[in-house]
């Protein structure tokens, strides 16, 4: 995940284009006849659509007289949105969603993420392959599930790698209660869950308890991811998860309600302790077996770590 977003990127790309322009009082049309561009391409510029031109964006710079520093972090910017990630071959196949999803992770430093369902980073082939065929309608043509699974294994492969970003999950109870797929398949899944956050350090995943008192009588409505960057620290995204697609969220004004909830969300949640024991009574409970053997050992660790590892997460600097 060394790479920017380029998602991202282009988004304030085009943010800082139009401020630039808002700074010298000129409207998008005169800009774009004063530089000799169609005013079509400069809206596409500013509304972060694939590719921005290198020639349009330079003589922006010229004709507007961006300073040294500004005009480098802008050309930067254009790199950061020509670049094409691994997703961008294959993403009709694995699902144009999941494609942004896989932008948005590139380049990240941590990753928060509230949910109702076991997230897309974390799942199993088998827990992803069962989610995936039980809405066919939701999915294009030309998309395949097989594809689709190998990509969530891939992206899991990055986040998991010496390099990858502090992944910070607050899971609701319900995601364990409710059954997302056949008890076996689930069962596996949180086993899974458990192995992930007892192997890496910079994988935290709290559960949210149903009856749960949050700050403010809050009740989040949808789940929703929010992402910060190495190379660009200034720069946040959210993308939140609605039933027919996903809203990403680069604007300060709109990311700052998430922070704020995801605060609450954490706070509210069980330790990371109490959550593994949590996940662990499911496992027993779906697989039918009256003991079931977890690793008390990892348990212990993981309970031992937690102080030192909120500390990380605020700071932003993973233990590797």
């Amino acid at each position: 995940m060394a790479r920017p977003s380029p998602y991202v990127r282009r988004r304030w790309l085009g943010r800082e284009i139009r401020r630039l322009r808002d700074e010298h009082g000129i409207a998008g049309e005169s800009l774009a006849r004063a530089v000799g561009f169609p005013r079509q391409q400069l809206s596409a510029l500013e509304n972060g659509h694939l590719g921005p031109d290198i020639d349009l964006v330079s003589s922006i710079c010229d004709y507007l007289a961006a300073g040294v520093n500004r005009r480098a972090a802008i050309m930067d910017a254009v790199t950061d949105g020509w670049a094409t990630g691994w997703w961008m071959a294959d993403a009709e196949r694995m699902g144009a969603r999941q494609a942004i999803y896989a932008d948005l992770e590139s380049g990240t430093k941590t990753i928060s993420e509230y949910t109702q369902l076991v997230p897309g980073l974390l799942q199993t082939a088998a827990f992803a392959d069962a989610r995936l065929r039980s809405d066919p309608l939701r999915h294009a043509d030309g998309f395949d599930t097989a594809a689709a699974v190998a990509a969530r294994t891939h992206r899991q492969e990055l986040l998991l790698a010496t390099d990858g970003p502090v992944y910070d999950v607050v899971l609701d109870e319900v995601a364990i209660r409710r059954c997302a797929a056949e008890p076996k398949v689930v069962a596996e899944q949180l086993q899974h869950v458990m192995a992930v956050c007892a192997a890496h350090r910079s994988v935290t995943v709290r559960v949210l308890p149903i009856d749960a008192s949050i700050a403010g009588h809050s009740a989040p409505q949808s789940a929703y991811s929010i992402y910060r960057y190495r190379d660009t620290p200034e720069s946040l995204a959210v993308a939140v998860d609605t039933l027919t697609k996903d809203l990403v969220h680069t604007e300060s004004a709109e990311i700052a309600p998430y922070l704020s909830l995801h605060s609450r969300l954490r706070a509210a949640a069980l330790p990371l302790d109490a959550s593994i024991r949590l996940l662990s009574d499911a496992v027993q409970r779906l697989s039918g077996v009256k003991e079931f053997q977890h690793d008390h050992r990892a348990i212990h660790d993981l309970a031992q770590v937690q102080p030192q590892r909120r500390r990380q997460l605020r700071r932003g600097r993973p233990r590797r």
